[in-house]
């Protein structure tokens, strides 16, 4: 991989990463189909341009994310506070098995399967994201401003199972909390602050086994950072009308597809 390809990487994580289609599954997609890369090596890979992500995210909610830490070890929790140690819990109650399972799976697999899975995980992420969306636009619900522990158990399961590559964690987390019927801006705002230690975590247990340049690995962090912090302000203003559910979906037909042929053919 050259600087170019990086970037290009980086690019690709800072758009998607805040978007309900799969960041790390079109990550995945890319790096295996146009570079060649094995599917472990395109797995690793792309956990560590979430680097760039997780910058972002620290800079973006700088005085929000000190203030609550400082609740947090003070403990004096408040609504965010009790809803991000929860959801933080049963993220990595049930996403750890999963990525264990996952990274194991991956490693003696070959590009087809693992295209034809995140294809798959898409669309089912994208059906997901449709039912809430549906009830809101339809003032079934209403939006509510408070979050419950309840809502964080819920929503930390969501992004546990996001671990999978190809199962958005904006999406299902953002469409999790919809469907609860938490207000639409304040269920973007939460799966922001939600994914702080979720990056965070996946960082910490899969950066070591990373083995590329760290001068290619900065300029795909690099890239991912600047684009993110872009990303994160367009979606912020722009999340009462975001609707990505059929991005989901046609992504993912496109990866099945891309599958059935690389066997046919």
């Amino acid at each position: 991989m050259d600087y170019v390809q990086a970037a290009i990487i980086g690019i690709l994580r800072g758009i998607t990463e805040w978007l309900p289609v799969s960041s790390s599954g079109q990550a995945m997609l890319t790096v295996m189909n146009t570079f060649g890369i094995t599917p472990e090596e395109a797995h690793s890979y792309t956990i560590l341009i979430q680097m760039g992500a997780l910058l972002a995210l620290f800079y973006r909610f700088r005085y929000d994310f000190g203030k609550i830490l400082m609740n947090l070890l003070t403990l004096r929790w408040g609504e965010e506070e009790s809803f991000l140690f929860y959801s933080t819990l049963f993220t990595a109650a049930v996403g750890l098995p999963l990525y264990r399972a996952f990274g194991g799976f991956s490693d003696s697999s070959t590009p087809e399967i693992i295209n034809g899975l995140i294809g798959a995980a898409l669309i089912a992420t994208g059906l997901m994201m449709r039912a809430p969306l549906e009830r809101v636009e339809r003032g079934i619900r209403r939006g509510k401003e408070d979050v419950t522990v309840i809502d964080a158990i819920i929503a930390g399961v969501a992004q546990g199972a996001a671990l999978i590559p190809g199962i958005s964690r904006s999406g299902v987390t953002i469409g999790a909390l919809l469907f609860l019927g938490v207000d639409r801006r304040k269920a973007v705002r939460m799966s922001f602050l939600m994914a702080i230690f979720a990056i965070t975590g996946a960082l910490f247990i899969e950066g070591e086994s990373v083995a590329q340049p760290v001068p290619l690995s900065l300029t795909a962090v690099l890239s991912s950072f600047a684009v993110s912090l872009l990303m994160m302000e367009v979606i912020l203003r722009l999340a009462e009308k975001l609707d990505f559910s059929r991005f989901c979906m046609l992504f993912g037909a496109v990866a099945l597809i891309a599958a059935v042929m690389g066997v046919l053919l």
